[in-house]
């Protein structure tokens, strides 16, 4: 186990994650193989975003499955939610400035990180949810949101009911 170890938790199956001194993060398991940079992924991102999360190691195999971040200790779960929010940069569209006509369809928006540009190929890449919010992903699979379409100014929520 790396010595410059800034952050760890253990899980009640015996595995543990380490964040070490340079913000890499280790998985040993039950039997103290340690498994360097892995990553931790949520299953269900939308539709259930408290669980589960699997942990992943550098070679794609999955290490852990973890069902429920409530179940877990409270030094695991944070370091397994503090890990999540990095990984799931999600900027939230508060105004379209512009849309063009054509596909790939360019946008230029106000989001909760600031004014951003960015191509969407396909009207498929834009996902309206029955609550009312919308997933946008650009042509770098870089993911978007719209809290709700009705909370949109006039001439944002125009532009986008054109396409979804």
């Amino acid at each position: 186990m790396p010595n410059d170890t800034t952050t760890s938790g253990d899980s009640p199956e015996g595995w543990r994650l380490i964040r070490d001194g340079h913000g890499r993060l280790d998985f040993v398991d039950a039997h103290g193989r340690e498994h360097i940079d892995v990553d931790v992924l949520r299953a269900f991102p939308v539709t259930a975003p408290s669980g589960p999360v699997a942990i992943i190691a550098a070679d794609g195999g999955e290490l852990a499955w973890v069902q429920s971040l409530a179940t877990q200790p409270s030094s695991l779960r944070t370091l397994l939610e503090r890990e999540l929010s990095v990984r799931e940069f999600l900027p939230v569209i508060e105004r379209i400035e512009s849309v063009s006509v054509a596909e790939p369809t360019e946008w230029s928006v106000i989001t909760d990180r600031g004014p951003h540009r960015f191509r969407v190929a396909h009207t498929d890449d834009i996902a309206r949810q029955p609550d009312g919010s919308v997933f946008i992903t650009d042509t770098f699979g870089m993911r978007y949101r719209i809290l709700s379409i009705a909370g949109l100014d006039l001439h944002s929520r125009r532009l986008v009911e054109k396409l979804v």
